[in-house]
């Protein structure tokens, strides 16, 4: 069956009485498919192919069309000879065929992600979901409806990436007695000395056990005072004590927000110690130059 370059929506939806015999069982079937697909989501756009491992295009809508800069179904079409594959990137085509036939195996449906190619050699994340749907004459062909998910594709990879930054220790944690971790990532558990496993199974991730004995006291109080006050963010220098006895220093900064009753704090932490050590050296050294200069003072009198 060759590409049907006029069908166009609404109007393919409804049906002439003078549509006959296979044809009109055709539109029926993929009309349906089609309907279903939108009452789910109207945001997205619309692609028909059949299931063969090119995909040859049977129909794309105009959203769907705009998505990848082009003005036309016929533009398309000539540009990807006729086959949605080679419209998707080449590192995604096996991944993609090998989705779709595994979710078809066990059921008509199936959901998945990957990037397709736009007219200016760039590209675009998509999520699509599809129906399969199997003509009168034998023909598998394939219903889909398509998201434009790039920007969340490109946000959650900044994300990750500041999750993972070796600079801080990103982590959220409940406010409660024992300030329990939900999650950290790696640079959290280097800094503390401590991993996942140990935090969990020894300590049930109770951060507050991390914590320098004489410095839990000031932080339960400068965190309870927060919640008070409603305070949105909140600064703290502290000390923890790691596993093998060697003591730092953290300064955490961190946002209080409450979810499902219960109060959160998520931030950041970087070790201090240097900065602390510095401080101390210089604390002594003006404690001494003032002890000199006491002394002198002593002796000239």
């Amino acid at each position: 069956m060759r590409m049907k370059s006029d069908l166009k929506m609404p109007a393919s939806w409804r049906f002439s009485a003078h549509k006959h015999g296979a044809h009109r069982e055709l539109e029926r079937c993929v009309e349906k498919a089609m309907l279903n697909l939108l009452s789910e989501c109207m945001f997205g756009g619309i692609m028909i192919t059949y299931n063969t491992p090119d995909f040859p295009l049977y129909y794309i809508d105009d959203r769907m069309l705009s998505f990848l800069d082009y003005p036309n179904q016929t533009d398309f079409a000539t540009a990807i000879k006729g086959a949605v594959i080679n419209c998707v990137r080449a590192e995604d085509r096996e991944s993609l065929r090998s989705e779709i036939a595994q979710a078809l195996m066990s059921g008509n449906s199936y959901t998945t992600t990957y990037r397709m190619l736009c007219r200016d050699k760039g590209y675009i994340w998509v999520k699509e979901t599809g129906v399969q749907t199997v003509l009168p004459n034998g023909e598998s062909v394939l219903v889909s409806l398509c998201l434009d998910i790039t920007g969340q594709v490109e946000a959650q990879a900044e994300l990750e990436s500041i999750v993972q930054c070796p600079m801080g220790g990103i982590f959220r944690a409940r406010m409660d007695r024992d300030f329990t971790l939900i999650y950290a990532n790696d640079h959290y558990y280097s800094l503390h000395g401590i991993t996942r496993e140990s935090l969990r199974n020894r300590l049930n991730n109770g951060t507050i056990h991390l914590v320098h004995p004489a410095d839990i006291p000031f932080i339960e109080r400068r965190l309870h005072k927060a919640v008070e006050q409603k305070e949105q963010t909140v600064s703290l220098e502290y000390r923890v004590v790691r596993p093998d006895g060697e003591v730092v220093w953290l300064l955490m900064n961190g946002s209080l927000s409450e979810q499902q009753g219960n109060m959160l704090l998520t931030g950041m932490v970087i070790d201090i110690s240097h900065q602390k050590f510095m401080e101390e050296r210089l604390c002594c050294k003006s404690r001494r130059q003032r002890a000199l200069c006491a002394r002198d003072h002593d002796s000239s009198n």
